[in-house]
């Protein structure tokens, strides 16, 4: 290297170094001026709401599956061939009480009630043809016996068994028109049929089932329901003889619509189940064939009615996160965040238990990323400050 090169190097080394450090200098200049403005920005305007503590009666949501109070199979008590059946006895077909449902062949029947009336008449000659003699005995006796008479002498052993022999044949002759009486099934109420298990032809046998049948006019629901949501519901009573308990308003879908109907709560089964930690509630529906009518087997929702609960709080839904939080403004207008206890939620409110004050500012919207501490402006949400 010449010396001349050398005296360049020793030039242009510091001055390189003095426009490194002033390039530096820029850019932490250009830098810091964002960080400068940001500090100096305003602090964001949030909407907030000023609860108050309330005194609400929050409803409980279930399920369950409508069937009639009274179901019934048909079983026939007698052995012969249908001769007839209801012409509503299908499946979905409608009777009133006293109906003949199904009708089985009765010439047999007959029969046996005329033999059992002969027996009965023939009973009731001996017996009074026994009275006869045993009278006459004791006359006879009266006049040329003499002594005590023995039973035999006045015929009351004769006379107990005529007497015997008439309540079997009164037996007999009842029961063969009771046997009768069972050739025709009978509704024992209004209903329909659900299921059909006979036709005509068809041999019915003792035990035999024909068919099953149920009542209009009443239906239950089992609704499962946890150990929390029973906390919120009032105990059904007893009064007079008939229970009353909470209001429960059933939906079913019904094509693009819904149709809803309201039942009542009758009684809890109190029983836990085991594997579920559920307890089922029994409500009823009176007369679920009227319009619009929930016919049984349909799938419901029940909203049930629930008692009355002092200090809750009821926020817009959006004011609560999914991790069931919520952002204030404290006394010195910073944001903070608060855990809460919800007791129950709809698509439009949350109703709170624990965790609110009454006159706290519960911020309901304004905040894109909220940051525990940070400064706001607090603004009403009907837009007071």
């Amino acid at each position: 290297m010449t010396l001349t090169h050398r005296n360049r190097l020793k030039f242009l080394l510091p001055l390189m170094v003095i426009l490194a450090a002033t390039a530096g200098a820029v850019v932490l200049a250009t830098s810091a001026k964002p960080q400068m403005q940001a500090s100096n920005a305003s602090p964001p305007i949030v909407k907030t709401l000023l609860v108050q503590p309330q005194r609400v009666k929050l409803p409980v949501q279930t399920h369950g599956i409508l069937q009639p109070v009274r179901e019934i199979g048909l079983i026939s008590q007698v052995q012969g061939r249908i001769a007839a059946l209801h012409d509503s006895f299908v499946v979905g077909g409608g009777f009133k009480v006293g109906d003949v449902l199904v009708a089985v062949e009765s010439a047999e029947y007959d029969l046996a009630i005329v033999r059992s009336e002969t027996r009965l008449a023939e009973a009731k000659r001996i017996l009074a043809e026994e009275q006869a003699a045993s009278t006459q005995a004791q006359r006879e006796w009266k006049v040329l016996g003499e002594g005590a008479p023995t039973p035999l002498s006045l015929r009351e052993p004769q006379l107990q068994e005529a007497k015997a022999k008439l309540k079997q044949a009164e037996a007999e002759w009842g029961d063969a028109k009771l046997q009768r009486s069972h050739c025709e099934i009978r509704a024992p109420f209004n209903g329909h049929v659900k299921e059909k298990l006979a036709g005509v032809g068809q041999m019915a046998e003792i035990g035999k089932s024909l068919g099953r049948i149920y009542a209009d006019g009443m239906a239950e629901i089992r609704l499962p329901l946890s150990q929390a949501q029973i906390g919120y519901l009032p105990t059904p009573e007893v009064h007079n003889g008939k229970t009353i308990g909470a209001k429960v308003t059933l939906t079913a879908e019904r094509g693009v619509g819904q149709v809803q109907r309201q039942a009542m709560i009758v009684r809890r089964e109190g029983i836990v189940d085991q594997n579920t930690g559920l307890e089922y509630w029994v409500a009823r529906l009176e007369h679920p064939e009227q319009a619009p009518a929930l016919l049984p087997g349909t799938f419901v929702s029940a909203e049930i009615e629930g008692r009355e609960l002092d200090g809750v709080f009821e926020l817009p839904r959006g004011a609560v996160n999914a991790a069931q939080e919520i952002l204030w403004v404290d006394a010195d207008s910073k944001l903070q965040i608060k855990r809460l206890q919800v007791l129950h939620s709809d698509a439009e409110r949350v109703w709170v238990g624990a965790g609110l004050s009454a006159g706290e500012r519960v911020i309901v919207s304004g905040v894109e990323v909220p940051v525990a501490g940070m400064a706001v402006i607090a603004e009403s949400a009907d837009g007071s400050l």
